[in-house]
């Protein structure tokens, strides 16, 4: 793609929300950047040092300036300094000797020089590009704590072991989550997935999409792209202030790096499966504080496992950053567009409550039908240091989403008979997030450290929905092979019926204070909610726009028992503004819970490893149902999760990597009715486990092999706790080559050919997961 056509394809919400956000942070760069503060008092002297080693140059400049210069060793090694001649200040004869030279002047508030290697802070590959274990937050932390420093159970699954899987979408990728429960595309949405059992509408980068408002397209994430998914537990209001109750799914997109590279993939597999991957990076600029990285893939395949249409996925994501010592800013653009069939499924006989047993490889009703998801996402994050301690964060993305079904809808009617609905939908929307704080960290003598932020976050974003123009029922549609019944064309779609629209405000504070062997946490966040509702029918009047407000604090700690083991606890309230209203017209309270959580961090092996361990207790206080008899929502007992969660991910031994999730919850209904026994979706037990073990056979080739198991217990399928969806289990295997440059990595995914169903809130729709396939993926780096 040229750039003109990449420009064209930016639509001018995008260019507006980039280029207002350049420029406002330039601004507020330029008003509060503090001029330097020279606690120390320079000698009025003229300074002078001919060339020699650096070393040695610094210290020559330190004595006659009376000004402290520190300098890392390992940047001013075998470096011979440029003279220095009548320098009438230390700095000034600091960019003297320097010169031309990959080193850094960095000067503290107390007038302390230092010398760094510039390079170092240039822009390098995350390590979850390279490793399974990583140790660092990227957008899931205001503090700038590390994941072993966070007072909560975060699990992350990096690049590197989402290419070792060979994931092709999200749902293969959050097998490995604990907690979580995943549903692929099915005939209502796209991917879905709850959290410790409750909805997540997902994050990217740390910011909320398109899905927060309507387009249930949000959790399909474009796999080439994606550097790491962290699995945030526990209610996440601070970080997006939206519901998300259990937790949330956090997508991090791959970032430039100065390292020139190129890497191209291709896989092919059961099913006609054909994609292929193409990562080009470099820097720009000779100094490599500008780079530019552009990764493109492609994926067809003849048909999907359920016998329905086969996929057509594209992806372009082209992204730049600038990054030195004070500044680190990204850039991006990830242009999707995604085709695929409706995952295999079966239903509920609502008469014996049972699954019906039906060859899932055979298409119910017609092999054409499917879910389009296109998605254009423009996004920037820059941070500044602005002074020694003080950091300015800017996060924003643009949205521009659009989901269509061409789905025959399956179910029982009232009188409780079999009928297949003929119509079809689309859904279009765009959004725009940004979030911005500003971080200081500051010493309160000389045993606390202190880590201040407070920021600003803002969203908003609508949805347009529409359906066809005619809708047929058929009834009583044979559950194998159709071979009696014409197949109905879906109907074109009609104009636009309802638009939702939405918009969020927060403002946030928190604070960290460090001391002895002991870190505490603590934060509010007020949030203001929006949300209003225009019906496109003749005779409806205009909707007002409804309005709400509300706060969520949140504490931790941590104790290093250890420098090994610690302990930590948490607290969070978490909110979730509720619009709908009963019958009389009057709104429903908001859905309030209280998430407690404590455990362990463990790290073993000398640190190669890191094993976190806790139990949880969350609770929702009411539920909003309809209510068909009465006409309205009504507000109904909340719900209970309490639990344990175990995660560990590392090197075990040199070559043997493992990382695995157990997550047991116990589930339950404050107040059980006839009606509304059980919870719905959410299996008590949901694990996984993957070791990888790879080592050199022979000068220049090296190989291994790894399995990986994945399962859940048995679930409800609705809250009556009539319908069991069984327990399943898949266990997959790969080999692993790598010679002449070349990396070969043949999978077989669940090699047992299990029948395995999902989860489901419904007792007319159960997934049916993958049978026995094979994957064949050969990948090079040319340089």
């Amino acid at each position: 793609m040229e750039k003109g056509d990449f420009m064209i394809g930016m639509t001018a919400n995008a260019r507006c929300l980039l280029g207002a956000a350049s420029f406002g942070a330039i601004a507020i760069l330029d008003i509060i950047s503090p001029s330097p503060v020279f606690a120390q008092a320079e000698r009025n002297v003229e300074i002078n040092v001919p060339a020699m080693p650096m070393a040695a140059a610094l210290q020559s400049i330190s004595t006659q300036s009376g000004v402290a210069i520190n300098s890392d060793p390992d940047a001013v090694k075998q470096l011979t300094s440029r003279p220095v001649r009548r320098a009438t200040s230390a700095r000034q004869a600091l960019q003297a000797a320097i010169a031309g030279m990959d080193l850094a002047i960095v000067q503290s508030p107390n007038g302390t020089f230092e010398i760094i290697n510039d390079i170092v802070v240039t822009a390098k590959r995350d390590e979850a590009e390279t490793s399974v274990l990583v140790r660092q937050a990227s957008t899931s932390d205001r503090s700038g704590l590390s994941l072993r420093d966070q007072p909560r159970n975060s699990q992350v699954i990096s690049a590197k072991m989402i290419e070792d899987q060979q994931a092709l979408d999200i749902t293969d990728v959050l097998r490995n989550a604990g907690g979580v429960s995943v549903q692929a595309n099915n005939p209502n949405t796209g991917a879905s997935y709850t959290v410790r059992g409750f909805s997540a509408a997902g994050l990217v980068n740390g910011l909320a999409g398109g899905s927060q408002y309507g387009v249930q397209s949000g959790a399909n994430q474009p796999i080439a792209n994606i550097e790491r998914v962290e699995v945030l537990k526990g209610p996440d209001a601070l970080l997006s202030g939206f519901g998300n109750l259990g937790g949330n799914v956090n997508v991090v997109t791959k970032k430039p790096s100065a390292e020139e590279r190129l890497a191209v993939s291709f896989d092919t597999g059961s099913f006609g499966l054909i994609r292929g991957v193409i990562d080009a990076n470099n820097a720009i600029t000779a100094n490599k504080k500008l780079s530019g990285r552009v990764i493109a893939s492609a994926q067809t395949m003849d048909h999907n496992y359920g016998g329905y249409q086969g996929n057509d996925d594209y992806l372009f994501a082209p992204s730049i950053r600038f990054k030195d010592r004070l500044t680190d800013i990204v850039i991006g653009a990830s242009l999707s567009e995604s085709k695929a069939g409706i995952g295999a499924y079966t239903l509920f006989d609502n008469q014996t409550f049972k699954i019906i047993d039906r060859d899932p490889s055979v298409p119910i009703y017609s092999p054409d039908q499917g879910i389009r998801i296109n998605t254009n996402r423009f996004y920037f994050d820059l941070t500044r240091k602005i002074s020694s301690g003080i950091d300015l964060v800017v996060r924003g993305m643009h949205d521009e989403n659009e989901l269509t079904l061409q789905v025959y809808q399956l179910g029982y009617n009232r009188a409780g008979n079999l009928t297949l609905g003929v119509g079809g939908s689309q859904q279009k929307g765009k959004s725009d997030a940004l979030d911005s704080y500003v971080r200081v960290k500051t010493g309160l003598g000389d045993a606390v450290k202190a880590t201040f932020n407070v920021g600003y976050n803002y969203s908003k974003g609508f949805t347009d929905q529409s359906s066809g123009t005619i809708f047929t029922v058929v009834p009583n549609p044979p559950l194998g092979a159709n071979t009696s019944l014409p197949v109905i064309p879906f109907s074109p779609l009609g104009a636009v019926q309802i638009r939702t629209e939405g918009k969020q405000q927060g403002v946030y504070g928190q604070a960290l204070i460090e001391f002895w062997k002991i870190k505490l946490l603590g934060g509010v966040r007020k949030n203001w909610f929006e949300t209003s509702t225009q019906f496109f029918f003749p005779g409806v009047p205009p909707q007002p726009a409804q309005k709400k407000n509300g706060v969520s604090p949140s504490g931790g700690i941590i104790f290093d028992v250890t420098n090994d083991l610690s302990l930590f606890a948490n607290y969070t309230r978490g909110e979730q503004a509720i619009f709908n209203v009963d019958r009389d017209g009057n709104f429903l309270p908001n859905i309030i819970t209280t998430n407690k959580e404590a455990g362990i961090k463990l790290d073993l092996f000398g640190k190669r490893a890191t094993l976190n361990a806790s139990y949880f207790n969350i609770l929702q206080d009411n539920t909003i149902l309809f209510n068909p008899t009465l006409g309205g929502f009504t507000s109904e007992p909340g719900q209970r999760g309490r639990g344990i969660d175990l995660n560990i991910a590392g090197q075990l031994l040199p070559g043997w990597t493992v990382t695995g999730s157990y997550t047991r919850t116990n589930y339950a209904q404050l107040t059980p009715t006839p009606t509304q026994t059980t919870v719905a979706r959410h299996p008590r037990d949901t694990y996984s486990l993957y070791s990888n073990y790879r080592t050199k056979i022979a000068d220049g080739i090296t190989g291994g092999a790894s399995v990986g198991l994945y399962g859940r217990s048995s679930s409800f399928a609705t809250v009556s706790g009539d319908y069991v969806v069984p327990g399943a289990r898949q266990i997959d295997v790969n080999g692993f080559l790598s010679v002449a440059g070349f990396d070969v990595n043949l999978g077989i995914r669940n090699i047992f050919d299990r029948r395995n169903y999902n989860t489901t809130s419904v007792n007319s729709y159960v997934p049916v997961d993958e049978p026995r396939n094979v994957r064949l993926s050969i990948s090079k780096r040319f340089f």
